[in-house]
């Protein structure tokens, strides 16, 4: 016991407690301390410790109310404004807009929740989970979305019902916005332009004081066209597909703050515009996360470029540019194929390593999903036994911009409160927000010692989150450092031995935090740590098949029932009524917890 205590003594920002004992004597109770670390001689009084009890009580009530509550759903228990949300973006048909409108509670649109679901890329539940309702207030083009069934092929690229019938087009600016000057927004739309007849024998003229093809205009909320703005925050703008009268007209919603070059505080108008214009030419929203016609604002991506998915689908309505009749590819994303003059997109890739054999180099809870790195590929999954139900990816084609000479990342993390994505390889990191590199940050990375680690560390091997006190660790070979997140510098008096963490083998390969537990990593053992003993938990390490799901890696490539999308999701609505009933007992850990803090000083 002593051995332990002195382990938390060491470890900054670990609640480390004072015991007291209740002594009898004199027709009174008195509190005597045990001589445990130093407090300064302070002893809480009897009734400082009762009042701070009940508001913890308090607290606590109010916190389990919230998180302990069951999932939205479909059908009952859909919200008016999830309701309009798929009525207004295609998911629900005209008959069921009238009728929900009238008898809200009989409906029973899980279907609709799917499909909206697959659309974003996201596990296709019916339910209106959390990943669901960010999904429907991110920001997003006012197009409709061309509602994909259950089982049919990704259709990625899709068509819209009508081309223009000439490839010289003209184009009208009818007003400008405030938010920038008149020649900046001359200069992006031609820029937006340019993105498309840069793949296409389309040209695109400017014209002034006349009808156009395409007229283009800043407009609020109701503007004659039917389809009025919602002021600022989800729409940002739409576009009419090909045709007569308002047929390639583009707006935008001028109650956005609209930004040249920058995710700051505004919307990138060039990424919008290059958007709106794939509609003015013919195209539907895609399915393909990484393609600019995928329905939700991406943000600002430095040196664009227009993906192989939008390519693909504007040269089948208009071909190619020059002699080139349809787009190939790069190597990378390339099928070899025997028939002349045939591509298409590549199958999904298989990967020359096995998962199931561990020896990760690193792992990371990203925007709600587990990611798994080994070499150039990695593997993700809301929940780490569904992880190799599908085909890993390579970190160049999702992360924009990764430099293809580095070969791996050695670790990663996603930072709790601004939502950042950190990559570190050798001595260098990135930081990313969503697949988009960070504004400003350079393609070939930033050194590490930036944040104050020594010039001769080579590499860091794990970043993870503690579970116990919410803060983000650093660890190399022998040795951790504490991130102080206020100028993202490590902390005083660090390094510290990672003798520390008990248990724990050394060097590790990665580690991270799971569902408010941490997990360490080594070859193809899993260590969960217990944070109150400052050391492994009794009966691991654990092989990582058990974490993979490896036994079932089969039965979940074929889809089977029992981990159907539909399956999964009663698994988690009864583990949620389950941790319900146990309600009671979550209370008592949470002021079993908070009461030992109250009493505790940082070591």
């Amino acid at each position: 016991m002593e051995a332990d205590r002195e382990m938390y003594k060491q470890i900054p920002g670990v609640c480390y407690c004072g015991h007291y004992t209740g002594v009898e004597g004199a027709g009174e109770t008195s509190i005597k301390r045990r001589n445990i670390g130093s407090n300064n001689g302070h002893v809480p009084s009897r009734q400082t410790m009762k009042t701070s009890l009940i508001f913890v009580i308090y607290i606590v009530f109010l916190v389990t109310d919230s998180v302990l509550g069951s999932p939205v759903s479909g059908g009952s228990n859909l919200d008016a404004d999830a309701f309009r949300y798929l009525g207004k973006f295609g998911y629900i048909s005209s008959a069921q807009a009238e009728k929900g409108a009238q008898n809200l509670i009989s409906m029973d649109i899980t279907e609709s929740i799917k499909k909206l679901q697959r659309m974003g890329g996201i596990p296709p539940t019916g339910v209106l989970d959390v990943r669901t309702q960010e999904l429907m207030h991110k920001p997003r083009c006012g197009n409709k979305d061309p509602v994909e069934e259950e089982g049919a092929r990704k259709k990625r690229y899709v068509l819209a019902p009508s081309k223009w019938d000439h490839k010289d087009l003209t184009y009208r600016i009818e007003n400008y916005t405030p938010d920038l000057q008149w020649q900046d927004v001359r200069r992006v739309i031609a820029d937006a332009f340019k993105v498309w007849s840069d793949v296409t024998d389309l040209t695109f003229t400017e014209v002034m004081n006349t009808n156009a093809d395409i007229m283009i205009k800043f407009a609020r909320k109701y503007h004659k066209d039917g389809y009025p703005f919602d002021g600022k925050g989800l729409i940002l703008a739409h576009a009419f597909f090909p045709g007569k009268d308002k047929g390639g007209d583009t707006h935008f919603d001028e109650d956005e703050k609209w930004t040249i070059n920058s995710n700051e505080e505004g919307v990138d108008l060039f990424m919008v515009a290059a958007h709106e214009f794939g509609h003015a030419l013919g195209l539907s929203h895609s399915n393909e996360p990484k393609a600019l016609m995928y329905p939700w604002y991406q943000g600002y991506i430095p040196n664009f470029q227009l993906p192989y998915d939008d390519t693909l689908g504007i040269q089948l309505i208009y071909g190619g540019k020059g002699p080139y009749v349809t787009f190939r590819p790069p190597p990378t994303t390339r099928r070899p194929d025997t028939r002349e003059g045939y591509s298409t997109l590549a199958p999904p890739r298989q990967a020359p390593i096995d998962p199931c054999k561990g020896n990760f180099d690193a792992i990371a809870v990203i925007r709600s999903e587990v990611f798994i790195f080994i070499g150039k590929y990695f593997w993700r999954s809301p929940e780490p036994k569904t992880i190799l139900s599908s085909e890993p990816s390579i970190i160049h084609d999702f992360w924009y911009r990764f430099p293809e000479e580095v070969e791996k990342i050695d670790a990663a993390f996603e930072h709790p409160t601004d939502r950042r994505i950190f990559f570190f390889s050798g001595k260098k990191y990135w930081i990313y927000n969503g697949n988009s590199l960070a504004n400003g940050h350079p393609t070939n990375g930033k050194p590490i010692t930036d944040f104050g680690i020594p010039e001769d560390i080579q590499k860091i091997d794990a970043v993870f989150v503690w579970g116990f006190n919410k803060r983000i660790y650093l660890v190399s070979k022998d040795m951790y450092w504490k991130f102080k997140e206020s100028d993202n510098q490590i902390e005083p008096d660090y390094p510290r031995d990672m003798s520390i963490w008990k248990n724990v083998p050394i060097p590790i390969d990665t580690a991270f935090k799971f569902q408010e537990n941490t997990y360490f990593f080594k070859g193809d053992k899993m260590y969960k740590f217990y944070d109150m003993k400052m050391r492994v938990q009794v009966n691991w390490p654990k092989p990582i098949e058990e974490f993979l799901g490896c036994g079932e890696r089969f039965s979940l490539r074929k889809n089977n029932a029992k981990n159907s999308p539909e399956k999964i999701a009663q698994f988690q609505n009864s583990s949620s009524s389950s941790h319900t009933s146990f309600t009671g007992l979550s209370i008592l850990v949470i002021i079993h917890a908070i009461y030992l803090c109250i009493c505790s000083r940082h070591i």
